[in-house]
């Protein structure tokens, strides 16, 4: 844990740029303690991690969209186990899983490479995609500083609270919202498939 911490220190938005690459949570994680203790602004920290995460996952995507995942499966092996799942998971869940694969261990780094080889919509991709990092960047930095806040004082009180419980519910309304469209979508055109 010292390492995080003192990579951040040294390395500040650099570092969270970085962490948010490889969805590191922990380097978030930090950043928004840090941001607690005025540090580091924990508005640029959340916006630094929501671009970069949604960024390379995109770029991801792309990748496999234009290249499949044959290329990847030869040289590392453990990519076709999890290819394997990931295409069962999308199969399943769908935009869940699309929305989801970010929080899911194990599998979250290659599944937009995966989930673009499966030649899903992109712009459903995207959608989904920008969601899930702006859900994921507000949860990973809303815990960061609340635990910051808890360790100093004992109490929640020092971050504007009702702005972020603001955008978290627009956040669930958006999902909520673009879930039933989708939905609705496809239950009036059942013989278009569902990518």
């Amino acid at each position: 844990m010292d390492s995080f911490y003192e990579f951040v220190k040294e390395w500040g938005y650099w570092a969270v740029f970085l962490g948010a690459m490889v969805e590191g949570e922990v380097v978030i994680l930090t950043a928004s303690a840090f941001a607690f203790y005025d540090y580091l602004s924990i508005y640029y920290v959340f916006l630094i991690s929501f671009l970069t995460t949604v960024v390379v996952d995109q770029g991801l995507f792309w990748i496999g969209y234009r290249m499949g995942t044959e290329w990847i499966t030869k040289k590392f092996k453990r990519v076709a186990k999890v290819r394997d799942k990931v295409f069962n998971l999308l199969r399943k869940m769908d935009a869940l899983f699309i929305f989801s694969f970010r929080f899911i261990y194990g599998i979250r780094m290659a599944s937009p490479l995966i989930i673009g080889s499966a030649r899903v919509s992109p712009y459903r991709f995207a959608l989904y995609n920008t969601l899930s990092g702006l859900t994921w960047a507000f949860i990973t930095c809303f815990i960061g500083y609340v635990v910051a806040d808890v360790i100093i004082d004992g109490r929640l009180d020092s971050m504007p609270y009702s702005h972020l419980i603001t955008i978290l519910v627009v956040i669930i309304a958006l999902v909520v919202g673009i879930r039933m469209k989708f939905k609705k979508a496809n239950q009036s055109s059942p013989d278009t498939p569902d990518q």
